[in-house]
């Protein structure tokens, strides 16, 4: 029954429960898009019911309440739980819309959903970083880092077993983005919590694209030049023309933007339309916007030119765009007035990182960092939080427990550099030649941070291939993905498991998923010698 009687608090040690209540929610219908039912594609709901757990707790001597939801199906039950993670700077809970979205669509799929706020419902971070000014507040900051999500897993095992009389059988967590390296820092952490983790574009190192991000406008501001959006969007779509064939399918899509050798500066002049000042006008593509472009894709630099960070990859967006359910981030934003003069405009979340974690005031001005305060700042995130928020590539007690992850990384991600994943992904696998037994990642080309975004390969069943590879030791070895549809059209392809990457055989007109393979870059010749065999 969903009552509060037939719940009892779970037992924690170190934490006292103050308030556990529940309410039955009825008959919910509606639709789910793709994307925002996290790790999964668009869900129709019809006439979902759930008992709704929500209980709240502090920690032992401190001052915070935290709260957690857990959705437990009325009907059809699959003996599974899922734990639902955050975004930016929510560690989850249902303030956050996709936390939202994603325990609506678990409990619809039969599991039991639980999620956290780690102790601050609000998603906006001014409202819980600093308890004042030059004041961080460590006990907040320390559940969102990682303690919450330890929590998270003992409190929604516990209450699922008293709604169902038996505790779940597996449990997964399931995030992108904040949520990602959560998961990644729960099996880093604490590797008995979940059997499997679904843990795409992964914030890895939280302390380093918190200022990191930063770079296209400290290059800008040395610069003393700041470009336009139009200049910078007419780029990326020059470079996605110029290497979109690459592959032998005109799609939209750089299918291997590393192996994309489009020049920026061969666009330079190029004339173009241009409304970033409001009034619509025909401008030329300046070198400024090509040094922009090219130190973006660069990325940070210390001041001796030696690399600090990840550039973007070639065919991600360079500057904030609205695609209609979203606006992507984009590190290189300006804005404009009329009279022609352009300003930076940094991503918030660096804004947030820099104002609140690192000079600890709320009013201090982004734009007023210089490229020497830039390195200074870089390291000083890492010595203050890295031991809190970044993940460390520690995954034999997870191996050994028999746990599996899973995780993709859209190349054209404008937050998270792709190269922060395969270089955490190359780390593990230093420490352990057999890293591909339990632990997967899938770059999708094209895709945004997280989301379909206008076009690339999202692959909408990545969660549903770690329940079969946990359950059943199905591993993926392919993951199917599409496009959105573009004039009527959606591409079908595949993703590869990292390092290899996917090609295109060119043997349909339309691409659908058998069109496409993947190749280690030893074995290319022999498998495309293979094809040719069997064609012939």
């Amino acid at each position: 029954m969903c009552t509060p009687s037939t719940i009892p608090y779970p037992t924690f040690p170190g934490i006292q429960f103050t308030s556990l209540s529940t309410s039955l929610v009825s008959n919910v219908t509606t639709q789910i898009p793709e994307s925002f039912y996290v790790n999964n594609g668009a869900l129709d709901v019809q006439g979902v019911s759930y008992c709704h757990v929500i209980t709240t707790y502090t920690h032992t001597g401190a001052t915070d309440n935290v709260t957690v939801d857990v959705f437990l199906p009325t009907k059809g039950w699959n003996g599974r739980m899922q734990g639902v993670g955050g975004g930016g700077y929510s560690a989850g809970g249902l303030t956050f819309p996709l936390a939202a979205y994603t325990m609506l669509g678990a409990v619809a799929e039969g599991y039991s959903a639980v999620t956290t706020d780690a102790g601050h419902a609000s998603t906006n971070p001014y409202d819980w970083i600093l308890t004042s000014p030059g004041h961080v507040n460590y006990q907040l900051l320390e559940n969102f880092g990682s303690t919450s999500l330890n929590e998270l897993s003992v409190i929604g095992k516990a209450i699922t077993k008293s709604y169902f009389g038996e505790a779940p059988h597996h449990s997964y967590f399931n995030g992108c983005s904040q949520g990602g390296r959560q998961g990644m820092k729960l099996a880093e952490k604490y590797p008995t919590a979940f059997d499997g983790i679904a843990a795409s574009a992964p914030a890895l190192d939280l302390t380093g694209v918190g200022v990191a991000d930063l770079w296209p406008q400290i290059v800008m501001k040395t610069l003393g030049k700041y470009s336009k959006n139009c200049e910078l969007l007419a780029i990326t779509e020059a470079a996605i023309e110029y290497c979109d064939a690459n592959d032998g399918l005109i799609d939209g899509v750089i299918l291997d933007p590393d192996a994309c050798n489009f020049d920026p500066y061969s666009v330079v002049g190029k004339p173009i339309s241009c409304n970033d000042t409001g009034i619509p006008e025909t401008i030329s593509i300046s070198t400024t916007a090509a040094i922009v472009a090219n130190a973006t894709w660069t990325g940070a630099q210390k001041s001796d030119g030696s690399p600090l960070w990840w550039g973007l990859k070639k065919g991600a967006t360079l500057v904030e765009e609205d695609i209609g359910f979203t606006t992507i981030l984009g590190l290189a934003t300006t804005t404009c007035s009329q009279n022609g003069t352009c300003v930076g405009k940094p991503a918030d979340v660096v804004v947030e990182w820099i104002q609140l974690l690192l000079k600890k005031d709320p009013n201090f001005d982004v734009s007023t960092v210089t490229a020497a305060d830039f390195e200074r700042l870089f390291q000083a995130s890492s010595e203050e939080y890295k031991a809190i928020c970044d993940v460390e590539p520690n995954f034999g007690a997870f191996r050994d427990t028999g746990g599996k992850i899973i995780s993709y990384h859209g190349l054209a991600d404008t937050v998270v550099p792709p190269n922060s994943t395969t270089h955490f992904y190359d780390q593990v696998a230093a420490k352990d030649i057999n890293v591909h037994d339990y632990y997967r990642i899938f770059e999708a080309p094209g895709l945004a941070h997280c989301y379909t975004g206008s076009g690339g390969y999202y692959p909408a069943g990545i969660f549903k291939a770690l329940v079969s590879w946990v359950e059943s030791g199905v591993a993926p070895d392919k993951l199917p993905a599409s496009t959105p549809a573009q004039n009527g059209t959606v591409h079908n392809g595949v993703l590869c498991p990292y390092p290899k990457k996917v090609r295109y055989n060119g043997l349909s007109s339309s691409s659908m998923n058998d069109d496409f393979y993947c190749y280690d870059g030893t074995d290319l010749i022999c498998e495309e010698k293979t094809m040719l065999s069997n064609e012939l």
